[in-house]
C-alpha cells in the first residue's frame, strides 16, 4: 500500500509542488556522476602510494555530495590493499590515520555509530603513537559526535569542551561550535543553540565552506521552527534545498526537504506535505540512506495520524521498526564477520603449529620411544574420556528430563491457577457492580425518600439531628458504590483520562511525551476492568522511562484494530541489552496484568538505540462494552 502511495505521488509531484515557493525533485537514482578524470587517475596509478594519492580526491568528492556508500566502498578497498602491501609499518600507519578517519566519518553519516566509533578509536590510537596531534583531535571530535548521535549529551559536551580547551585549530573549534548548537537544540535550549550556531556560520561564510554554511543555516531554520517563527523557518529550508541541489549536496537536500514536509504538516497543508515527504522518502530509498528513511517515515507517520488515516500510520510505524532492526543487523553483521576472521586466523595458527611439531618429531629420533608409548596411551585415555563423557551426558539427560517434568507440572498448575484467577476476577467484577447498583439504587433511593419525608415536616417537631444522620448515611452509601466501580473510568473518556495523566509530566527538562489513540471513540468503549489495567500499565511504563531511560522523547500509541487492542510504547533513551538485562518487579506486574486478558508483549531494545514495547490484547466480548 505504501509503495503504491509513493508511486502515485511521484506522478503528481510537479503539479502539486508548483504552487509553493520552491519545488522538490524526486530522482530515480543518485544524480552524482563521478568525474572521468578522477577515475582515469586511479586507473593509471601504479603502486599503493600512487593509488592512495589518486583515490583521495574521489573520497573527498563523494563525501562532499553525501554519497557515503561510495566513500565506504572505496575507503575499505584502499585499506585492504594497504594492509596487504609490502610498505614499511611506519608508512602504513601514516596512511591508516587518514583512511580510518574518512571511513569513520562515512559510517557516522550512515548512522552506523558502532562501526564509526571502532575506526575513530583505532585512528586516534595510531595518530597518538605517531605524535600526530591534529589527527588525534579530529578523531576525538568524531568520538564526541558519536556520543551526541547516541543522545549521550553529557559525555558529548564534556568531550567538546576538552577540545575547545586544548585545540588551537580554528576549523576544529568552529566544528565544535556547530555540534554544540545541535546538542543544545535537541535539549530545547534555543538561546545557546542559536549563539553557537551563529558563531560557526560566520566562520564558514568567511572561509567559503558552502556545505558547512548550509548545514549551519539548516540548524538555524530548525531553531526558528521551534521558536514558532514558521515563515523564517520555511524561507531558510527553501534556501538550503535550492542551494544543496545546485551544489549536489544530497544529504542536506534530503534533510531540508524532510523539515519542510514537517512544517507543511504543522500548517495543515496535508496534500503538499504528503507529496514532498513521499518524494524525500523515494530518494532516501534509492540512495539507501537508512538514517534519512527513519526520519522521513516518522514524519509520514505523524502526517497520516494528523489526517486521521490511522491504518497507514500504523503501517508506517511497522516499517519504521523494520528499518531500525536493519540498522542493528548491519552493526551486528560486522561483529560476526570479525569473529569469523579471528576464528579462521586461530585455525591457521593451529595448522602451522601442528606442522612444526611434526617436523620436530621427524628430526628428533631420541623421542621415538616416548611417541610410541603416547600412541598406545592416548587411545586408552580417549576411550576413558569418551566413557566419562557418556556418563556425563546420561546424567545431564536424566537431570533435563526431571526438570522438564517439573516444568510441565508447574505449567499445568499455573494454567489452572490462571483460569481460577480469571473466573474469580470476572465474578468479583460482576458482584461489585451488582452490590454498587443495589447500594446506589435501592438503599440510596430509600434513604433519599426518608430524608425527603423528614424534610417535609415543619414546626418544632422537625427532627433536624435525624435528617443530618440520614443525609450522612446516604453520602456514605453513594461513596461506597462509587468505590466498588471506579467513577473516573466509568464516566470520563478513557483517552482523555490518559492524556490528563500525561500532562502532569509537561515540565522543562522532562521528556516530551506524546499520546495517540486510533480511533479514540473505539478505545473509549473498552470494558472498565480492562481500562483500569491498561491505565496502570501505561503508568508503569512512563515511570520506568522517567527513572531509567534518560529519554528526551516518549511516544505512546493505543490502537483498536482487527479485534485487538494494541499498545505501542517507544522512547529514544539509552536502551539496554534484552538478553542480559534483569527485569524488575514493574515488568513482572505488567506480565501478570496482561495474563488476565490473554495479552502478550514484546520488547525491542539495544544499548544507545532506545526501547520499543509492543503489547497486544484480544478484545473478547467480556472485555468490551457495547
Amino acid at each position: 500500500m505504501l509503495a503504491l502511495l509513493i508511486a502515485g505521488l511521484l506522478a503528481v509531484s510537479c503539479s502539486c509542488l508548483a504552487q509553493n515557493d520552491a519545488a522538490f525533485t524526486g530522482y530515480g537514482e543518485v544524480p552524482v556522476k563521478t568525474p572521468d578524470s578522477l577515475l582515469r587517475k586511479i586507473h593509471l596509478a601504479t603502486g599503493i602510494k600512487a593509488k592512495i594519492l589518486a583515490v583521495q580526491p574521489l573520497l573527498a568528492f563523494h563525501a562532499a555530495h553525501g554519497t557515503t556508500d561510495s566513500v565506504i566502498l572505496y575507503a575499505q578497498r584502499l585499506i585492504d590493499s594497504l594492509n596487504q602491501s609490502d610498505l614499511p609499518a611506519a608508512d602504513k600507519r601514516s596512511y591508516q590515520v587518514s583512511l580510518y578517519l574518512t571511513l569513520a566519518n562515512a559510517y557516522s553519516e550512515e548512522g552506523l555509530y558502532d562501526e564509526a566509533l571502532r575506526f575513530y578509536l583505532q585512528g586516534a590510537g595510531i595518530a597518538d603513537a605517531l605524535g600526530n596531534k591534529s589527527a588525534v583531535n579530529e578523531n576525538k571530535l568524531g568520538i564526541a559526535n558519536v556520543y551526541a548521535a547516541r543522545n549521550e549529551h553529557d559525555k558529548a559536551i564534556a568531550a567538546y569542551m576538552e577540545l575547545l580547551n586544548t585545540s588551537r585549530d580554528e576549523q576544529l573549534i568552529q566544528l565544535v561550535y556547530e555540534r554544540l548548537g545541535i546538542i543544545f537544540l535537541e535539549r530545547k535550549d534555543l538561546v545557546q543553540a542559536k549563539d553557537y550556531t551563529r558563531k560557526a556560520l560566520l566562520y564558514f561564510q568567511q572561509q567559503h565552506q558552502e556545505k558547512k554554511e548550509l548545514q549551519a543555516k539548516l540548524t538555524l531554520g530548525i531553531i526558528a521552527e521551534f521558536s514558532h517563527q514558521d515563515e523564517e523557518a520555511y524561507s531558510i529550508y527553501n534556501e538550503v534545498t535550492n542551494k544543496a541541489q545546485q551544489h549536489q549536496f544530497f544529504d542536506l537536500y534530503i534533510n531540508a526537504g524532510q523539515r519542510t514536509g514537517d512544517l507543511l504538516t504543522d500548517r495543515k497543508d496535508y496534500d503538499n506535505a504528503k507529496v514532498l515527504l513521499s518524494l524525500v522518502y523515494a530518494n532516501a530509498l534509492e540512495w539507501n540512506d537508512l538514517e534519512a528513511q527513519l526520519k522521513v517515515l516518522n514524519s509520514l507517520r505523524n502526517l497520516h495520524a494528523a489526517m486521521g488515516d490511522y491504518q497507514n500510520a500504523y503501517a508506517l510505524m511497522t516499517q519504521y521498526l523494520g528499518i531500525s532492526r536493519e540498522v542493528l543487523n548491519r552493526q551486528n553483521k560486522r561483529e560476526v564477520n570479525e569473529l569469523e576472521i579471528k576464528y579462521q586466523t586461530a585455525q591457521k595458527e593451529k595448522e602451522i603449529l601442528n606442522k612444526e611439531n611434526q617436523l620436530s618429531h621427524q628430526k628428533t629420533l631420541k623421542y621415538s620411544l616416548l611417541i610410541g608409548f603416547l600412541v598406545i596411551l592416548l587411545p586408552i585415555i580417549g576411550l576413558l574420556y569418551m566413557y566419562y563423557q557418556k556418563l556425563q551426558a546420561q546424567s545431564k539427560l536424566n537431570t533435563t528430563m526431571e526438570e522438564m517434568n517439573r516444568q510441565k507440572i508447574a505449567a499445568l498448575l499455573k494454567d489452572k491457577e490462571l483460569e481460577l484467577l480469571k473466573a474469580s476476577f470476572s465474578g468479583q467484577e460482576k458482584e461489585r457492580k451488582r452490590i454498587a447498583a443495589e447500594l446506589h439504587d435501592s438503599i440510596g433511593g430509600n434513604l433519599a425518600a426518608i430524608k425527603l419525608q423528614l424534610c417535609n415536616q415543619t414546626g418544632v417537631n422537625r427532627p433536624e439531628a435525624l435528617i443530618r444522620q440520614v443525609e450522612d448515611t446516604y453520602h456514605q452509601v453513594r461513596d461506597l458504590s462509587h468505590d466498588l466501580v471506579p467513577y473516573k473510568f466509568g464516566n470520563t473518556g478513557f483517552t482523555e483520562l490518559i492524556s490528563g495523566y500525561i500532562r502532569q509530566f509537561e515540565a522543562p527538562g522532562s521528556a516530551i511525551i506524546t499520546f495517540h489513540a486510533f480511533p479514540a471513540e473505539e478505545v473509549d468503549r473498552i470494558g472498565t476492568s480492562l481500562k483500569v489495567e491498561i491505565y496502570k500499565i501505561i503508568q508503569e511504563l512512563i515511570t520506568n522511562a522517567q527513572k531509567h531511560s534518560q529519554a528526551s522523547k516518549v511516544e505512546i500509541q493505543l490502537t483498536r484494530l482487527d479485534g485487538m487492542l494494541k499498545l505501542l510504547f517507544e522512547d529514544n533513551g539509552q536502551g539496554f541489552s534484552v538478553e542480559t538485562v534483569q527485569f524488575g518487579i514493574g515488568f513482572q506486574n505488567i506480565r501478570e496484568r496482561l495474563r488476565l486478558f490473554d495479552g502478550v508483549f514484546s520488547i525491542d531494545s539495544f544499548p544507545s538505540k532506545g526501547t520499543v514495547i509492543d503489547i497486544e490484547i484480544p478484545l473478547n466480548a467480556e472485555w468490551y462494552e457495547a
